[in-house]
């Protein structure tokens, strides 16, 4: 692993640097991250989401093999992952986007652990969901009904479920990682 070498600020890492501090872990281990993205429920205008939203994940487990999670949850030995579509897998948490070139960390979330919601914006402003509700910024999807096959193909029960995220690192703003607390420069 590259040396990191932190900025004057304490504990500032540059997406650069976090793609060092994380690329080459390989053990079990859980980190915690806030980020800020577009919501995928959001509108677009002229191909711009409408809602950013600000999210904490408490507890995100790193180095989780997917196929081998199911297969233990399942007790099902013969399950196989599909292929990754669309990415490329550079380290067991790192994945790169075929298409925009992005560095993604790959993550899984428990069911039990706690994903929070911080914050929502429009046009960098802190709004509430009743707001964005009525300046009219959700797509028609963030009003259907939602329907979730668990993981493994919807093999997994939904007491052991967990979620996969591939997360941009250039979307992380904090994470906690080996106890340790960065702020990421973007």
């Amino acid at each position: 692993m590259n040396t990191i070498t932190l900025s004057s600020e304490n504990n500032v890492l540059t997406t650069n640097q976090l793609y060092d501090l994380v690329v080459n872990r390989t053990k079990s281990e859980s980190c915690s991250v806030e980020y800020i993205t577009d919501h995928n429920e959001s509108k677009q205008v002229k191909g711009i989401k409408q809602v950013q939203k600000q999210v904490k994940i408490n507890n995100l487990f790193l180095n989780h093999k997917y196929e081998q999670k199911v297969q233990r949850l399942t007790n099902d030995t013969t399950f196989e992952a599909h292929e990754l579509k669309g990415k490329t897998r550079i380290s067991s948490t790192i994945i790169q986007s075929d298409k925009s070139l992005e560095y993604l960390l790959d993550g899984k979330i428990l069911n039990s652990e706690s994903v929070k919601l911080i914050n929502l914006f429009h046009n960098d402003k802190i709004i509430t969901e009743s707001e964005a509700v009525s300046l009219d910024l959700w797509a028609n999807s963030y009003y259907k009904p939602k329907t979730q096959t668990t993981s493994g193909r919807g093999s997994v029960s939904v007491d052991d479920d967990f979620k996969m995220i591939t997360l941009s690192l250039s979307k992380i703003i904090r994470i906690k990682i080996g106890g340790v607390q960065y702020t990421i420069q973007n």
